[in-house]
C-alpha cells in the first residue's frame, strides 16, 4: 500500500470518529479523577490481600468509549446504544480477555465516592475484588446540560 493511500485511509478514519468524540465531554481534572479511582481500589485490593490493579490502554479505551455513550444517553446501562456490551467493547480494542468485569455509575463527584459506593453494593464490588482480574481501565464522561452528571465506567480484566 503506498503511503499516499495509507494517509488517505488514516483520514477518512479520523473523520468518521471525530463526530462521536466531538460528542463526549471529559471532565475538567479528568486525569486526577482516575488517579484517584485507581488510588483507591487499588487501596481496598490491597487491604484484602489481593494485588493491585495496572493500567490498561486497551480497557481504558473501552470504559472511555462507554463512559461517553452512556453520557449522550443519560444512563448507566451496561448494554451499549448499539446493542453490544462488555465483550464486545473488548473485542473492540482487541483485549483477549480471560477473565473480564464492568463496574457502571453516574453522579460521583470523584473516584474515592465511586468506589466506596461500589464497594457499598454486592456486586460491584465482587468485581473489583475478583481475584484474576490485573488491568483496569477508567472511562469519566460529563452528560449533556440540564443533566450535567459525571457517568463512570470501571472495566477490569486479564488478558489471556
Amino acid at each position: 500500500m503506498t503511503l499516499t493511500r495509507t494517509l488517505t485511509i488514516a483520514a477518512a478514519l479520523l473523520a468518521l470518529a471525530a463526530p462521536a468524540q466531538a460528542l463526549c465531554s471529559k471532565p475538567g481534572g479528568y486525569q486526577t479523577m482516575q488517579a484517584d479511582l485507581v488510588v483507591q481500589l487499588n487501596a481496598e485490593r490491597r487491604a484484602r490481600g489481593l494485588p493491585a490493579f495496572v493500567y490498561s490502554p486497551k480497557l481504558d479505551r473501552a470504559a472511555q468509549t462507554h463512559a461517553c455513550d452512556n453520557a449522550r444517553r443519560h444512563s448507566i446501562s451496561h448494554e451499549g446504544s448499539d446493542g453490544g456490551r462488555l465483550v464486545n467493547r473488548l473485542h473492540r480494542v482487541a483485549y483477549n480477555y480471560r477473565a473480564a468485569s464492568e463496574n457502571t455509575g453516574r453522579g460521583f463527584a470523584n473516584g474515592t465516592r465511586a468506589v466506596q459506593w461500589w464497594m457499598n453494593s454486592p456486586g460491584h464490588k465482587k468485581n473489583m475484588l475478583m481475584r484474576q482480574t490485573r488491568d483496569v481501565g477508567v472511562g469519566i464522561a460529563m452528560s449533556s446540560a440540564p443533566d450535567s452528571r459525571l457517568h463512570w465506567i470501571l472495566v477490569m480484566g486479564a488478558e489471556k
